[in-house]
């Protein structure tokens, strides 16, 4: 999303410019930084139109999947976010809305449903959130938010996810990270994504975060 640029307009406002990939160039989420990238796009009025026309045309509830968290269903309407790089629609204009969206990202990590692995519900507790996506092809994608950062995990025909479920992570090449993630900053590193900073909130806390 970091390339060249189309300029928007509305009236009576100053342009926009919407963010247009150049090949050879590194799109801002395969960094990693969902929620810098969202922080930005919600902005852009090329956007914020596009919104408005998915907004109109299905409305802005979306359905739900029964779990111990928020779990959307995509819809066909969603597959059009793929042009921002985004698995489905958000809205640019909630204050209270998550700090990422659910992006396309290179090299996801990918997990399991993992029996005896600690409870998602409990590890995260209320020092982050937990938010799912159920796509169109059955992954499940899970979005955990902590101190302004938030890392995603894409698990493959998963089924309902249960009330005590827990997860483990497969690199890249097939294998489990031994037994199942306990600690809430597994996640970013099994990532390879920075630590989340300390503090409750987006963007909050001035130290690194050690002991989660």
């Amino acid at each position: 999303m970091i390339a060249g640029e189309d300029t928007v307009r509305t009236a009576g406002a100053p342009s926009r410019r919407a963010p247009r990939r150049l090949q050879g160039e590194t799109s801002v989420t395969e960094t990693g930084d969902g929620v810098l990238a969202w922080m930005v796009l919600r902005q852009i009025g090329d956007y914020r139109e596009a919104w408005r026309r998915h907004a109109a045309a299905a409305g802005l509830s979306a359905a739900l999947e029964p779990g111990p968290f928020r779990i959307r269903i995509q819809t066909e309407a969603d597959l059009e976010a793929d042009r921002f790089e985004m698995f489905a629609w958000e809205d640019p204009w909630n204050a209270d809305g998550p700090a990422s969206a659910f992006w396309r990202q290179r090299g996801m990590p990918e997990g399991v449903l993992e029996p005896g692995a600690e409870p998602l519900v409990e590890l995260v507790g209320d020092r982050g959130s937990v938010e799912g996506l159920r796509l169109l092809d059955g992954d499940l994608l899970l979005k955990i938010e902590y101190g302004g950062a938030a890392v995603q995990i894409r698990l493959r025909d998963a089924a309902r996810f249960p009330d005590d479920g827990g997860i483990s992570i497969r690199h890249a090449f097939g294998l489990r990270i031994p037994l199942s993630v306990r600690r809430l900053l597994d996640f970013w590193s099994v990532a390879g994504r920075p630590a989340p900073w300390n503090g409750k909130g987006r963007g909050a806390g001035f130290g690194r975060s050690t002991g989660w």
